[in-house]
């Protein structure tokens, strides 16, 4: 995600700042049980569109963004859960999606940068808006980049409280992973 500067610097240099456009986008989220095992969460909702700030730290103004809604687990019964107890998607604005903005980057230094570099930016997730930090790996896809990047999420940080059932329970500490491809705007408005 913050290494999106690199495909935003890649833009005309001319008065108005390049956009990128999210397409292709996914979320996996590595949910650790205990005493052990795990599941994933999968989301084929991620979008947004992002804008170079050229102030220094690098930020990108803008947002990257999943409708909680479409989270799938593999397991209808726990779906439910999540979306109605611990998510609480239906209180609205603030639960439904989980928002990604302020986003600023270090370690990119030209367009031609491909590789890893690291993140933070501020999540807004059930109700709470809160720091997160992460990597990203950049790579070039035809006029865009291939963007993978992940970063770990406590969920008491945002108020949720760790599902526990007859002994199982989920671990406080999951891991995001977000992959999606970011595409110049003007070439997505032809």
């Amino acid at each position: 995600m913050g290494g999106l500067l690199v495909l935003l610097a890649s833009g005309s240099a001319g008065a108005e700042a390049p956009s990128w456009r999210l397409e292709r986008g996914e979320l996996h989220i590595l949910v650790p049980l205990k005493p052990g095992g795990a599941f994933n969460a999968t989301s084929p909702s991620v979008a947004g569109t992002l804008t170079l700030d050229p102030a220094r730290p690098a930020r990108l103004t803008g947002d990257i963004a999943t409708d909680l809604a479409t989270i799938d687990t593999g397991i209808g019964l726990r779906n439910q859960h999540l979306r109605e107890k611990y998510l609480e998607i239906a209180k609205g604005r603030g639960f439904d999606k989980a928002v990604l903005s302020e986003i600023q980057v270090s370690g990119v230094d030209g367009e031609a940068f491909e590789g890893r570099t690291p993140f933070s930016g501020m999540l807004l997730l059930h109700g709470v808006k809160h720091a997160v930090e992460g990597t990203a790996e950049i790579r070039r896809d035809g006029s865009g980049r291939r963007v993978h990047a992940e970063f770990p999420l406590i969920l008491t940080d945002f108020g949720i409280t760790p599902p526990e059932y007859l002994g199982v329970g989920v671990a406080n500490k999951l891991l995001v992973k977000v992959q999606f491809t970011a595409t110049p705007a003007r070439e997505t408005a032809r």
